[in-house]
């Protein structure tokens, strides 16, 4: 009888012992899985910003605050927001990247593609930016024309591109698979209304874009 409690002492220690065995294991299974999730998640944002953003081939600015707009240049809503995005553009200067991509609405804007096309084309000859402020500038000139292609090149001509490579490049698969891309992507990402506004790869509504701005770290 007087061996049973150092028999059981024993026990209660083994007992004891596995718990803790158990304990630090399973804590460190925990943490390993939570650093792992977070890493991961982490990751996927990342790549969610460089989605996004693509080959952010129609740029401005260098910042580390990425603003990217995925637009029609037939769009009314498109074009109200301009003004008071190029403000906001030029208040964060040097803060802020700010990335253009194609998301044309040919279901409701008829000349939604070829208007895509000629601000592509006009990138060909590194006039994107002059090409995307004259279509916004002129959509009422433009939006009910039947082909305003020719309308188009009047443009790119006042803009100083060569008249023959603007026509050439306007229909060639070059511009076509460039715009077809951004589609693409906009399809992956559910987007559905235009203009459509992220911020660091985060869906942002345009009234709340400079609220995100002055909350950002970076």
């Amino acid at each position: 009888m007087r061996d049973r409690p150092s028999i059981l002492a024993s026990g209660v220690v083994l007992t004891l012992k596995s718990t803790v065995i158990i304990f630090v294991a399973v804590t460190l299974g925990v943490l390993l899985g939570v650093g792992g999730l977070l890493w991961q998640f982490g990751g996927n944002m990342d790549k969610s910003i460089a989605e996004i953003a693509g080959e952010s081939v129609h740029k401005q600015g260098t910042g580390t605050i990425q603003i990217v707009e995925f637009s029609d240049f037939q769009c009314p809503a498109c074009l109200a927001v301009q003004e008071p995005l190029k403000q906001i553009l030029k208040k964060y200067e040097g803060k802020i990247t700010f990335v253009y991509r194609y998301f044309p609405l040919v279901s409701i804007h008829k000349n939604a593609m070829i208007s895509a096309q000629a601000t592509e084309a006009a990138g060909f000859q590194d006039k994107f930016w002059q090409m995307h402020d004259k279509l916004f500038a002129t959509q009422s000139t433009w939006e009910g024309l039947a082909d305003p292609r020719e309308t188009f090149v009047g443009y790119a001509e006042e803009l100083g591109m060569d008249r023959v490579k603007f026509v050439s490049d306007i229909e060639s698969q070059g511009v076509k698979d460039a715009i077809n891309v951004d589609l693409l992507v906009a399809s992956r990402y559910g987007l559905g209304g235009i203009p459509t506004f992220f911020v660091n790869g985060v869906k942002t509504e345009f009234d709340q874009i400079e609220a995100k701005i002055s909350s950002s770290p970076y």
